[in-house]
């Protein structure tokens, strides 16, 4: 990892479909010499994949939210992260400190599907939710 290395990584931030070219032009290099550091950097592990921005509005996603889970005794926090995980509406779940809790990042189109998904993730713990006004 040199600084044209993490020149590259700042540009592939800010955009990951930027073109080998414009990016060489940033950082002096030819674009097939871009796209063979972007290769080693893949190959390594520093980059590990690619992600998408979708404008939930347009696709009818209106609430968004955090919800935070204490999970119950008789569940496992590894069991309740697998099945929640999975779930259509969740963006991200992570486990974080305190008392055995899971935040999950979840997007519904409406504020009854959320309701909906915390009944139906509350067999795992009791939910703290707040809704995101603006992001």
């Amino acid at each position: 990892m040199d600084d044209i290395d993490t020149k590259i990584l700042q540009i592939l931030r800010r955009n990951s479909r930027e073109s080998f070219a414009t990016i060489g032009k940033s950082v002096e290099l030819s674009a097939p010499a871009v796209g063979k550091r972007v290769k080693q950097l893949e190959e390594k592990g520093i980059i590990l994949g690619y992600s998408l921005k979708i404008n939930h509005e347009k696709l009818g996603i209106t609430t968004k939210a955090i919800i935070h889970l204490k999970i119950h005794q008789s569940s496992t926090i590894r069991t309740a992260y697998n099945q929640i995980i999975n779930q259509e509406e969740v963006q991200r779940c992570d486990r974080i400190t305190g008392e055995d809790r899971l935040a999950i990042l979840g997007y519904f189109p409406s504020n009854k599907d959320l309701v909906t998904f915390i009944e139906r993730i509350s067999q795992y713990g009791v939910p703290d939710t707040s809704i995101i006004l603006e992001s």
